[in-house]
């Protein structure tokens, strides 16, 4: 009795490990037509040099729920959550790597709220220059969008 059920455990262990997620996860087929991704600004500070603010919308059009696991930039070596008024806990920091994004809902991350810094780039982004921002979402889903540098 105890050989079937260790049998049965490692079975069961093997088949779980030998899913392949990024195709069975329900509700994540759909992804890269529900988000939108919108209001895109990133900007430079005089008194912040080489940190930006990143500020976007994320739509998510869908019947079923996303989550952001990562947003993501050759442009920026470090992208942390921030939020103007309050103070930076792990919390904050790493709020972009598990956001869920409910059915239907919209998602403002403006000025004077939660939104993303980068951090630590090797050399200064000009005013007037494209970055490119790639989103990654549960299941393996990306979507990439560029913005224009400019001064806050």
């Amino acid at each position: 009795m105890t050989s079937l059920f260790l049998g049965s455990v490692g079975i069961g262990s093997a088949y779980a490990a030998n899913q392949d997620v990024g195709q069975s996860m329900p509700g994540q087929s759909n992804v890269q037509q529900d988000m939108i991704i919108s209001d895109v600004i990133m900007e430079s500070s005089d008194d912040t040099p080489n940190i930006y603010s990143l500020y976007f919308t994320l739509k998510n059009n869908g019947d079923e729920p996303h989550l952001l696991t990562s947003v993501t930039s050759s442009s920026c070596p470090t992208l942390i959550g921030h939020h103007s008024d309050q103070e930076s806990t792990p919390g904050t920091i790493n709020l972009f790597t598990h956001l869920p994004l409910p059915a239907h809902t919209t998602l403002v991350f403006p000025h004077g709220g939660y939104h993303l810094l980068c951090m630590n780039t090797d050399k200064p982004i000009q005013v007037g220059q494209d970055v490119s921002v790639k989103f990654s979402f549960m299941g393996g889903v990306t979507k990439e969008v560029t913005v224009k540098i400019r001064k806050s």
